[in-house]
């Protein structure tokens, strides 16, 4: 496949994320607070620190498990502990710690950058390549001929070389022409600076990645310096650097060829759910800070402020509450629904003597005495998507039971995201089957998630948006139930 120049932006109407234009608008009324709070500066440096981790595992520049990034976010880039945890002699733990620092420094300096407001240059995107690779000096290279060949690596210059590498099926993937190079680069940011103010932050993050990986202008750090460009795209937008882990490693790359073949939207769409992670979470600690702070003002005397704040809060957070209510009712309505078509269907299958198949359904509302039920799998879910569920403001649930041989149970919770009252709200779905115990009575087991991901929606967000959003996430939700009673079906039969 012969190169083909950058296309300009798509257009801006195609892609909307009206979740994330919530989230963000929701992050930016509360992070002026935060921002001086030594818990924020913490979080910011773990990010930086992860960041700084996963751009050179996702190059293949150092790999170990999830395990050791965590511990050396935690503690820090220590090159003991990449030897100890990670396997590697000590020589090798001090250059992959020197190849970290360099990528820290980097995302560091993208905080300071933007600062400035500086337009983005040329002379900025070769100084940030070379800042990546001052702890390499050298590379692969492809010959006129075919051939790979070892050279010395040019730092903070455009490639004089083919990079263009060969695809597991044997086809050569055409990057740039080196004589071309810096033409396209020009081209890149004249087109980045020119694009109209009506593209969004993930848009233009995933547009500038992309055409800069297609360009391919060095010799190498191509990855490295395209994911900084899109972090340094989010940052200027009071937004999150873009966290790109090996755990996301096949779809960044799979939504890259999808660029590739034409289509960026699921380049846009990866990055906007990894920065709808990284706000969520920052939310989260946003509302733990806050307590700590109404604390303080509680001890200095000021209840009258924070009773007219905390009023005013609730009133434009309370709407989220309202929201809830009605995809609840609609949770409820499907799966009456559905209990109603299957009951019927299941009773005329029951086999003589046995006690009678059925499907029924039941719910509890926020004010139910039962709405305490399934703490436990509602916990348990929520460690596997790695958030805190909040079951103190705000719980409501509705199951439905698929009883022949065993009892199927499928439910959805909606709760609360992060501690405290955020004003963002979660829904997560499971199914679970009920096993006898031999002391009589039954216990869930096999407990699955029914949901490819976790679906939050804010107070921000327009009811419309969420209730479309929310249809399409319960229908494969649905879908997701019944396969899995299927299966259990016929692993029982």
């Amino acid at each position: 496949m012969s190169y083909q120049c950058i296309q300009p932006f798509p257009d801006p109407t195609v892609f909307e994320f009206p979740e994330l234009r919530a989230l963000s608008s929701v992050w930016q009324e509360r992070k002026t607070a935060l921002e001086e709070d030594g818990a924020y500066k913490e979080f910011i440096k773990k990010l930086q620190r992860e960041w700084a981790i996963e751009t050179g595992i996702i190059e293949r520049l150092y790999t170990w498990d999830r395990g050791v990034t965590e511990v050396l976010i935690e503690q820090g880039i220590e090159s003991s502990i990449i030897a100890h945890r990670g396997g590697v002699s000590q020589r090798d733990a001090e250059h992959i710690r020197s190849l970290i620092n360099d990528h820290l420094d980097i995302v560091e300096g993208l905080f300071g950058y933007i600062k400035g407001e500086e337009p983005l240059t040329e002379h900025f995107i070769r100084g940030l390549q070379a800042q990546f690779t001052a702890h390499q000096d050298y590379t692969e290279a492809v010959t006129a001929a075919g051939d790979i060949v070892r050279v010395t690596l040019q730092k903070g210059e455009y490639k004089t070389l083919p990079n263009n590498p060969r695809r597991p099926d044997g086809e050569i993937h055409s990057y740039c022409p080196p004589e071309r190079t810096k033409e396209e680069m020009e081209s890149l940011i004249r087109m980045y600076r020119e694009a109209d103010a009506t593209h969004t932050p993930e848009v233009k993050s995933a547009w500038l990645h992309h055409r800069f990986t297609q360009i391919h202008p060095f010799q190498d750090g191509n990855g490295r310096v395209a994911r900084a460009l899109a972090s340094l795209v989010f940052l200027r937008e009071g937004l999150f650097p873009l966290v790109v882990r090996e755990s996301d490693r096949e779809e960044y790359i799979s939504a890259l060829e999808a660029a590739d073949s034409g289509d960026i939207g699921p380049t846009i769409t990866f990055f906007a759910r990894r920065q709808r992670d990284a706000i969520l979470k920052a939310l989260g600690l946003e509302q733990q800070v806050q307590q700590s702070k109404y604390s303080e003002q509680i001890v200095e005397s000021a209840l009258e402020l924070l009773r007219g704040r905390f009023s005013q809060e609730q009133q434009k957070v309370s709407v989220v509450y309202k929201h809830a209510n009605f995809l609840f009712e609609q949770v409820e309505s499907k799966f009456t629904e559905l209990a109603s078509n299957l009951d019927p269907q299941l009773r005329s299958l029951t086999p003589p003597g046995k006690p009678s198949y059925q499907a029924r359904s039941n719910s509890a509302n926020d004010s139910s005495n039962q709405r305490h039920y399934f703490q436990r799998q509602i916990i348990d879910i929520a460690r596997q998507y790695d958030y805190f569920a909040n079951l103190e403001k705000f719980r409501t649930w509705v199951r439905i039971t698929l009883a022949t041989e065993q009892d199927f149970d499928y439910v959805v919770s909606f709760h609360g995201y992060g501690p405290g009252d955020t004003g963002v709200l979660a829904v997560s779905a499971f199914t679970y089957v009920k096993a006898p115990r031999e002391e009589g009575g039954t216990e869930p087991v096999a407990l699955h998630p029914a949901a490819t991901e976790l679906f939050q929606f804010n107070y921000a967000e327009s009811f419309e948006t969420t209730e479309k959003r929310f249809a399409e996430w319960l229908e494969a939700s649905m879908a997701i139930a019944l396969a899995e009673w299927k299966r259990t079906l016929q692993v029982g039969a």
